[in-house]
């Protein structure tokens, strides 16, 4: 993975806030996500990215959605800000699935055709630990239509979950 020396320090900066804080000043059921993903997954697979989030606890008076915050930082200088949604659509034992949608702006849009994005996932976390598991992620990432053109981009994402 290309991933340079300044994508790595910006989500070790991101990241570092939160280490330094007590289980207590998170709510409790609340996650923070960080992940390598390879992007272009059906045509080059030539991208690669890290993936931080904060997962909020489950909004049990709002069906147990999952108030979501995403950065994508990809190989070639290119962001992704967004904010989004997840839910829980399926639980056995140590293992679920979980669908998301997020609503987003992209710093360098010229390979995406538009600056606003909405990237959309269905991933299976498997839970190691109450604090820790992994989740296996396919995502797409669309401008739904609001640019010249739409390009949209397929992503296989892995990532490591703590829990609060």
């Amino acid at each position: 993975m290309k991933t340079s020396v300044k994508t790595l320090a910006l989500a070790l900066s991101l990241l570092s806030p939160f280490a330094s804080l007590s289980t207590h000043a998170l709510p409790q059921g609340s996650e923070l996500k960080a992940g390598a993903a390879v992007w272009n997954l059906f045509d080059d697979a030539d991208r690669y990215a890290l993936h931080v989030a904060y997962v909020h606890k489950p909004l049990e008076s709002f069906y147990g959605i999952r108030p979501t915050v995403l950065l994508v930082n990809a190989d070639q200088g290119q962001h992704y800000f967004a904010a989004g949604l997840a839910k829980d659509v399926y639980k056995y034992n140590d293992f679920s699935v979980r669908v998301a949608f997020h609503a987003g702006i992209v710093d360098e849009s010229e390979n995406l055709g538009d600056t606003i994005e909405f990237y959309s996932s269905l991933s299976g976390l498997y839970n190691f630990s109450e604090s820790f598991s992994l989740e296996a992620e396919i995502g797409h990432i669309s401008n739904g239509g609001l640019g010249d053109t739409n390009p949209g981009s397929e992503s296989f994402v892995l990532s490591a979950h703590y829990h609060f």
